[in-house]
């Protein structure tokens, strides 16, 4: 596949295998966020291509082969291109992937995207109590008035 065609998980699956990570073993739920030091990466927490607090690491470190790269797809007017204005981060992210592996990489990943079904807990019975009112009247007399 083009590396310029990679977008969503295969992208982010691409940038994690650029950058030297290994998948995660254990369950990650959404919205966990992804541990830069880890040396791990998991679908549900790594998302360099949306993300800049994710990408920047990778943009710091390799920013003038990334460059080097877009101008060798689309000349040194590179920053104009409306493609590359509107979602500046999936390109730079395609980028590295091709100073890593070329311009073309496997079209498919080497397992299943499969989001793991989360399992809702029931809902909960709303709490109900029994408060004992204190009266001040007999009980025989409080059945006859109820």
């Amino acid at each position: 596949m083009n590396v310029k065609r990679l977008d969503g998980r295969q992208l982010n699956y691409w940038v994690a295998q650029s950058a030297g990570l290994r998948l995660a073993t254990n369950h990650q739920m959404p919205g966990t966020p992804h541990d830069p030091e880890s040396g791990v990466w998991h679908p549900h927490t790594y998302n360099p291509a949306n993300d800049w607090s994710q990408a920047g690491a990778i943009l710091s470190a390799e920013w003038f082969t990334i460059e080097d790269a877009l101008v060798e797809w689309f000349g040194a007017q590179w920053p104009h291109i409306p493609a590359i204005s509107d979602n500046p981060l999936k390109w730079f992210m395609r980028a590295y992937v091709a100073t890593q592996y070329g311009d073309e990489v496997e079209d498919s990943t080497p397992f299943e995207f499969v989001s793991e079904p989360v399992v809702a807990a029931a809902p909960m019975p709303p709490v109900t109590r029994r408060v004992s009112a204190k009266w001040s009247v007999p009980a025989w007399f409080r059945e006859l008035i109820w």
